[in-house]
Formats: C-alpha cells, structure tokens, sequence
C-alpha cells in the first residue's frame, strides 16, 4: 500500500514491513516482532543489497529498555518538512510506537530528500503519553494511519538477546547493544572500513581528525570512535557510509565513547545520548541521529555523498554563507576596549577591508562575565551562566560603554553596509532551563538592531535535555526571524555541538589562537581547514587570521613565524573559507590595511562562488614546509584553485586535482609572489595546462610563502 509520494520520494507498506525510498536509495524495516529490525538497503543505482535479512535485533535499543515490551500500537504519518527553513524540503516519515505498560510514545522519525542517496532517522521518547487523548492526531496537523496491532504480529514477541550470541562463551553479548541507535547485519563480509573521528575543543586540541582503517572479520568484535564510517567493497565498486550525528567525542556525556561496534558482519551504531536519568525527567527527549547512504566506492564518491547531505540539511544561500567577518577580541583587549569610540573605528577599518560583518564580543552587554578584565572586581568574579539571577538585566547595553546604547553603532553600520554580530552566551542553568528567556533575548537584539549573526559561546552541554533545549532555542529564533539571524557555533572548548551534532543551524567558530601564547601559526589554521574540507563544507567553517605583527619577539627567529609569513598570506591560508578576522582591525599597520584590503578587494568577486563549491584539500598536508592548497569545485566545467608554497626548497611541484585531467583552461586571478605584494589581473589573459602522463599538474611560485588562486576552465571535447 502506497502510504505517500512526493517528487521521486515514497513511503510505502508491505504486511508488516514499512519501506522508505527515492530514485537512489530504499531502506526497509520489518515491524512483525513490534519494534523496528532494519533488513534492507538498497543502492538503486549499482550497488545492490547490502543487508542480510538474518536477524532479529531491533533497530534501536535504549538504557534500561527491555525490547520484548511489544507496542501495543504503530501509526504511521508523512509531512513535507524544511527544518524552519534551514534545510532542503524532506518527505518525513513519523512511526509512533506506543507502549501501553510503559505509557511511552517512541517515535522513529525518517528524514528522505529527494535525488539525495542517504536516509535519515532519530528516535523520539515522549513519555506519559496518553494515547486515548491523541490516537487521532500524534503529529501535529498531520493524521496518522494505523499500520499495526499487536493483532498483526506475535503475542508473546520475540526475547532478542537469544538470537546475539557468536558462541557460549560470550556473556555479555547483550550489553554490548543495550544503548544504540542502529543495527544492521551486514550481507557482504569482504568488505573494508574506515571510520573517521574529529576532535573540537581546539584551545587544547590541533590535531583535528584521525582515520582507522580495517577489513571485516567474522569472529572480531571492535568498537571505534568517530562520526563517519565509510564501508568499502572490495569485490566491487560500491560504499556504504554512516553518519553519527552527535559530538565528538569530548562532547559526549556518556559512559562510553565508542559509536561503531562490530561483531563479525554485525554494525551497531551506539550511543543514543539519552540516559536514565534523562529519561526520569519525562520529557521529550530525541536520539543522536544515524544517517545512512551510498555511494560508488571511490573517495571522491564519498566526499560527494557528504557535501550533498550537507547541502541539504542546510541549504545554501550566498547571502548568508558567504561572509568576511572581524571579531573584536582577538587581541587579548578582552572587553576592556569595547565602547562606542572604538567600535565606530572599527566600523570605519571594516568598510575599508571589504569585510561583511563586524562582530562585537563579550563586554558590549552590563553584565559582566569570567572573561572580563572587569571579573575581579566583581564579588562572583563574574558569569558564565545564569545571567538572568539578580536584576535581571545582564543582556542589557552597556550603560557606561554605550551611553547612546547601540543605536548609533547600527545607524553608522547601515550607512557603510557593514551587517552586526554581538557574542552571546545562552544561559546553561540547569540544562538550559532558560531557553526561552534567551529567545526573547535574542529575538529583542535583533529586532531592535537588526543583529544578523550571533556568537554563541560558554555552551556546556551536559544532557540530553540540556541538548533539546539548546536546539529548541536556536529554531525558534530561525523560525520567528525567517532565517534572517544566523549563528556561529563556538567549538573551542567544553562540551558541545561538535561538527555532527545540529550544526546545521550556523556556521562553526573553530579557534581562538593567540600570538601572544604562540599558539597561532597560518600552517596550523590551514592544515586543520585542509583536513577538515573533505568532511564540512568550508563554507560552515569560520578560519581565523591574526594580525601577524602582534607580539613578533614571542616567536624570535623562528621561520613559520606569523610574521615571517606576513600579513596577505595570512589571509591566504582561511581564503577558500569564510575568514575572520580575528584582531582589532585598527590595530593593524598601514601597510598591513592596504595589502589587506588589496587582496580583499580583489578576492570578493569570487569568494562567494568558491564557497559555494565543493572545496577539497590538493597537494601534500600542509606542514609549514610544503606544496599544498584547496580545489573548489563549482560544477563539472569549471572551478578555482588555491596553490600555496609553504617553506619549501623547490619552486615547481606536481599537484593532482578533483575531476580534472587532460587540458584544462587556466586563468590567474591574484598571486603574490613578494611578501605581502598583491597581484590581481584586470585583464584576464586564460591560458591552457596539460596534464603530465601520471595525470598531475605541474605548478611553480617563485619562493616560500607564496600562493597563487586561479579559476580553471574544462574545455568540451
């Protein structure tokens, strides 16, 4: 029975199994023992089954469940959704499983977009849920269809945990899978896995992300960290990739950090999120999500699989997601140097660069925080939470900094086309338990002036619960401005979002560096952008540059020093993202604003393009003495390349590129080839390179610390 079908997507009931598809993918459950077993994907295209219908392993299991507790109902019901307008439009599927016993509601959620070779899903437990009083409508606006009784499959169920023993001797088989969000028996056992795991907190972390790799086994069991698996086929060409959409692993409250467990040809996909005592608070509370999609087998395949569900959870929109933005603290000012005179400078210095947004840090509000140069001076040394104890008035201009309030800071911005961002620190009292007073907060800024991006910072996530709210607060602003408020979330230290866990809401603050700790190096940047582009579209990643002559005796005759660089290849390195200016812009030199705002100039034409393409690392890893750089691909004929000479001793170098081969047409659009001397062609004179018989591109710049960005050109055939 044809449930719903929408464009290329469908939903569709068998007996008592519930099949989910488009055009490239089908993903099947069978409900005969009342909760959901997962017993087919399918690639549509050439990759075949890759389950083995073999089991009876529930799909999801939660702590303290019993998963022979059959659901005494299953309703099914469809909507079109687009996540507050953020996302792609979706065909989602809701089933409602209700446990009479434990009067629960557990919702599996499917997510379908179509044309896109991935499907979606979380688990929703909504408890003390009274099915009399809703059995007509347990989606909002939506009718549900009954699909099943207990009448349609077992009475007595089926005691799952006899089926998950490999031999006698393994006792504590059923723990392993007493907390996860998916399972599936795996059809093919000559397979190869790889998993990917990112780390955040960078002000303690820079090396980013780590790969392990391994061939199935059928008597091996291992548990991995990670947000990405990749499976591989080594018979034929065809991948299987798995997403964890939750943090990393220095964001995860739970007891265990694992997320991958294999047992032979078994895959579960652990950790909910969701724990006991969450679930002791009876509210609503949703699972970390699990995507699943395919692909051909090739690395390009599955970094293209991953931009595509990128670019469909958030949708992207030049005007918003391509940006240049400087931020007041980087300087180690701290808020000692926020007030009206200062930011009216710096309104004026972003004008000149050509940045897009100028972003106002903690100590534009009255209260004042652990940050502040003002902390010990204050008898609770400063907030980093409950900001609406006291007088409440702790998000409220800055009386003495701004004896005007903002109003004429907004009035000059207007005037120049420079867009305002404020830091803001959502209140983590008890899991968030003000999230509503932050949205007012929030939705206040902006309405009175005409805040367009919002640093969110002291985030510290200890729950489920606190997790909900979190989100809850950012979809409701999206939702009551339209999209028109935009959020960078601050990665760099406690735990949160990580680049899995709901990013979809904002772009992604990665560091805060420092010359004055010499912690900053543009190699370190670059190499953490380079590392990270095959995974996160860099137009989510906000790539600090520091003003490189702060602070140059720290780093002594050091040769990767940020001044040894300089300033123009400084930027370079964060240009094929969106970069931050991560200073006091009037701090810089004159010849620093006008190198700086050379390049700026010359690259806004095309920054918005390049950001806009799929960006993957080329070259080797940058190290501060390497060939390396970044490949936007902006469709199948054309795209841009960054080539950057770190400090190395050869002045040519051969360098592979994404989906190019053969002659290809090259157009230099800025170089530099003398320290912070900017080159930009008026006169775009294209000329053709000719692939070596390894298929590599032969490059040169003239020496270290040098870069070149072209557009290239694929000529017909």
């Amino acid at each position: 029975m044809l449930l719903k079908e929408w464009l290329d997507c469908y939903v569709h009931l068998e007996g008592t199994s519930l099949h989910v598809g488009n055009a490239k993918i089908e993903r099947k459950w069978s409900f005969s023992q009342g909760w959901p077993v997962s017993i087919s994907i399918l690639d549509k295209n050439k990759g075949g089954e890759w389950l083995a219908n073999e089991t009876n392993t529930p799909m999801f299991q939660l702590p303290g469940w019993s998963a022979d507790q059959q659901p005494e109902t299953i309703y099914l019901s469809t909507l079109v959704g687009d996540d507050f307008g953020i996302s792609r439009p979706y065909l989602q599927t809701n089933v409602d499983m209700y446990n009479q016993v434990q009067q629960t509601l557990y919702r599996l959620t499917i997510k379908l977009y179509p044309d896109a070779a991935f499907v979606r899903h979380e688990i929703t437990v909504i408890p003390e849920y009274d099915i009399r009083a809703n059995e007509t409508e347990l989606t909002q606006q939506v009718k549900p269809y009954l699909a099943w009784t207990k009448a349609d499959y077992s009475e007595n169920g089926m005691d799952t945990r006899s089926l998950l023993r490999l031999d006698t001797n393994n006792k504590q088989k059923i723990s392993d899978i007493e907390d996860s969000c998916d399972h599936l028996e795996l059809r093919d056992l000559h397979s190869r896995w790889e998993t990917m795991q990112f780390l955040d907190q960078t002000d303690t972390n820079n090396n980013l992300v780590s790969r392990d790799t391994g061939l199935l086994y059928v008597n091996e069991k291992r548990r991995l960290p990670g947000n990405l698996l990749f499976l591989k086929r080594t018979l034929q060409h065809s991948g299987l990739l798995v997403i964890k959409e939750g943090p990393t692993s220095l964001g995860n409250y739970q007891h265990t950090r694992m997320d991958f467990h294999f047992r032979g040809k078994s895959l579960s996909m652990m950790g909910t999120g969701i724990q006991q005592e969450d679930l002791a608070q009876k509210e609503e509370l949703t699972s970390y999500g699990i995507t699943i999609g395919v692909y051909d087998g090739t690395t390009i395949g599955g970094y293209d699989l991953l931009h595509s569900y990128h670019r469909n959870l958030r949708r992207h929109h030049t005007a918003r997601d391509s940006f240049m933005m400087s931020n007041t603290w980087g300087d180690r000012s701290k808020d000692g140097a926020i007030n009206e005179t200062f930011l009216i400078r710096e309104l004026h210095a972003a004008a000149e660069l050509g940045l897009s947004i100028l972003q106002i840090d903690d100590g534009w509000q009255k209260g004042v925080t652990v940050n502040s140069v003002n902390a010990a001076t204050k008898g609770n040394g400063g907030l980093w939470s409950d900001y609406y104890s006291g007088d409440g008035d702790f998000w409220e201009v800055h009386p003495d900094r701004f004896p005007n309030g903002l109003i004429p800071i907004v009035a000059l911005a207007r005037e120049l086309g420079i867009g305002l961002g404020l830091w803001f620190s959502p209140d983590a009292k008890n899991d968030y338990i003000n999230w509503e007073k932050d949205v007012a907060t929030l939705l206040h800024l902006y309405r009175k002036y005409q805040i367009c991006a919002f640093k969110l910072d002291g985030i510290e996530i200890r729950s489920k619960l606190g997790e909900r709210r979190l989100l809850m607060m950012m979809r409701y602003v999206l939702a009551a401005t339209q999209g028109h408020v935009d959020f960078n979330i601050d990665t760099t230290a406690q735990k949160r979002l990580g680049y899995f866990g709901q990013t979809q809401y904002g772009s992604i603050f990665l560091e805060n560096r420092y010359t004055d700790w010499r912690n900053y190096y543009p190699h370190w940047t670059l190499r953490n952008l380079w590392l990270l582009a095959p995974y996160m579209p860099t137009s989510r990643l906000q790539m600090e540059f520091l003003n490189v002559n702060r602070n140059k005796e720290k780093y002594a005759e050091d040769p990767l020093a940020p001044a040894a660089c300089g300033q123009v290849y400084a930027f370079a390195t964060v240009a094929f993202a969106n970069p931050l200016a991560w200073m006091e812009l009037n701090s810089l030199e004159d010849t620093q604003m006008a190198s700086l705002t050379d390049f700026i100039q010359a690259l806004k034409p095309y920054h918005s393009d390049i950001v806009a393409g799929h960006v993957l690392p080329i070259g080797e890893e940058p190290n501060g003495a390497s060939w390396t750089g970044l490949q936007s691909i902006c469709g199948p004929t054309h795209g841009y390349l960054l080539i950057i000479r770190e400090l190395h001793e050869a002045d040519t170098t051969a360098i592979k590129l994404w989906n190019v081969q053969g002659v290809v047409q090259v157009t230099e659009l800025i170089r530099m080839d003398v320290k912070d001397e900017v080159i930009s062609h008026s006169t775009l004179q294209p000329r053709q390179w000719e692939s070596t018989p390894q298929g590599d591109y032969v490059v040169t710049r003239p020496a270290p610390f040098t870069f070149s960005i072209y557009r290239y050109d694929i000529l017909p055939t």
